[in-house]
């Protein structure tokens, strides 16, 4: 036995030095930040409400457990978009994550007849998911993906 206590002593420590990471995901606040990040986006964008974006993206209302949503204000010559969604669970994001990619080709497609400066914009939005939240990002393609990535 006294063997064998050095060997679960160092086990224990080992178990708590890789149970301390934990997957960070996306918050309202993380919205806010980008919002706030000059030249990012193009014209003004408008706060969404909860039940309208999960409308919007076509998800399920009680799934969506907090949001930050913005859209332009003039879709006419602007298609950018934020959306940070807090999710239930993983799964619900994972099927987040899906809608806002078919959020943004649908976008595509819309814009090509009538806004096509957008389009270039479009295809390098930024999605990602982190755990059980997803941010979409669709702003300046140059600055985007860094200050997502200055996010986390």
């Amino acid at each position: 036995m006294k063997k064998l206590a050095p060997l679960v002593v160092l086990l224990a420590l080992l178990l708590c030095a890789c149970g301390g990471k934990t997957v960070q995901g996306y918050t309202t606040a993380d919205a806010e930040t980008l919002l706030n990040t000059e030249g990012l986006f193009d014209g003004q964008l408008a706060p969404v409400d909860g039940a309208v974006a999960a409308g919007l993206y076509g998800l399920k209302e009680d799934t969506v457990q907090e949001c930050a949503v913005y859209l332009a204000t003039n879709t006419s010559v602007s298609a950018d978009e934020l959306a940070v969604l807090v999710l239930a669970d993983e799964t619900a994001a994972q099927e987040a994550e899906a809608a806002l990619q078919k959020r943004v080709e649908s976008q595509i497609r819309v814009c090509e007849s009538y806004c096509p400066a957008a389009v270039p914009r479009l295809e390098k939005a930024v999605i990602s998911r982190l755990g059980s939240t997803v941010l979409l990002a669709v702003g300046d393609p140059d600055k985007l993906p860094a200050a997502v990535e200055k996010l986390h």
